[in-house]
């Protein structure tokens, strides 16, 4: 019944909002988070768990309350941009989109593959649909959501969008997939902060052992192409994506458990990065799931 239930709610937003004025299926979306918060929803008390070890115990719970409403609204933002940006022409997309720090990671992408890390931030399909007019072909994976019917409904719009995508799990030549991609002179981006496929490593992210993919650090490894990070934001109308200035490098000769040791070291790397980001627009990191262990809901 539940994955009849998803199913029915994602085929209204690829079929019935299409037909609706944007301004009301904003608004839709925006009573759904704030009525969310009302109801304090399972994912509701995470992302107040995990916002709160983003901005530490000294802020006020009263400010935490304001970050997670702020952070709800953007997550459905997210789902709402989603289901509508197929029907927007490549000028609105650039128009929606402002870009910082971007210089050397486009020249890059023109000249070989590169990987971007980012975090479950912003607009990151919105991001990609930006990049497909900008920068070298884009190749990435996508989480296998249930029930299948939905993660079909999302590879499409991905693949609409100009992405070559597969399924992040499920499949067999994955990592292959995303090196030969590199290897090709695509664009690869990895979301690394959260470790969707139970195969990353221990990794500090924000004082608290966590588990997070190092694929965007292998790829390096084995391409020899830096690493970009970066982070998506809401300002305003405006999604902004925004690049470090300084791309990372990563070479090393070893095998076996010192060559994930590397691998590790960078993805600490990545992450010290990614946390800054997170940090400086913590109402945009809409994660509603668990991070840490002793962080569950």
């Amino acid at each position: 019944m539940k994955n009849r239930l998803t199913n029915f709610g994602f085929w209204l937003g690829w079929t019935v909002l299409w037909r609706m004025p944007e301004p009301l299926i904003r608004k839709m979306f925006r009573i759904i988070a704030d009525t969310s918060c009302l109801l304090n929803t399972r994912g509701v008390r995470q992302l107040s768990l995990n916002l709160r070890r983003v901005i530490g115990t000294d802020v006020a719970n009263e400010e935490l309350r304001k970050i997670v409403k702020a952070g709800m609204r953007n997550y459905l933002r997210y789902y709402c941009e989603t289901f509508i940006v197929n029907r927007w022409s490549r000028s609105k997309i650039e128009s929606l989109v402002r870009v910082e720090n971007a210089e050397n990671a486009i020249s890059a992408s023109k000249n070989g593959g590169i990987i971007l890390a980012l975090p479950h931030s912003g607009n990151w399909d919105l991001a990609g649909a930006w990049a497909t007019g900008t920068m070298s072909q884009i190749s990435t994976v996508a989480e296998r959501l249930k029930p299948e019917s939905v993660f079909q409904k999302f590879l499409k719009m991905r693949r609409d969008l100009g992405f070559d995508v597969v399924a992040l799990t499920g499949v067999t030549g994955v990592y292959e997939f995303l090196r030969d991609s590199v290897r090709k002179g695509n664009t690869v981006p990895l979301l690394s902060d959260r470790d969707v496929a139970k195969n990353g490593m221990g990794i500090d992210f924000f004082g608290a052992r966590a588990s997070l993919p190092i694929g965007a650090a292998l790829l390096a490894l084995d391409t020899g192409r830096p690493i970009f990070t970066c982070s998506t934001w809401y300002d305003d109308k405006t999604l902004v994506i925004t690049f470090d200035d300084e791309p990372i490098f990563v070479k090393s000769d070893e095998t076996g458990r010192e060559r994930l040791k590397v691998a590790q070291k960078t993805t600490s790397e990545i992450i010290q990065r990614l946390e800054n980001h997170i940090k400086a627009h913590p109402q945009d990191w809409h994660m509603l799931q668990p991070v840490w262990k002793d962080l569950i809901a």
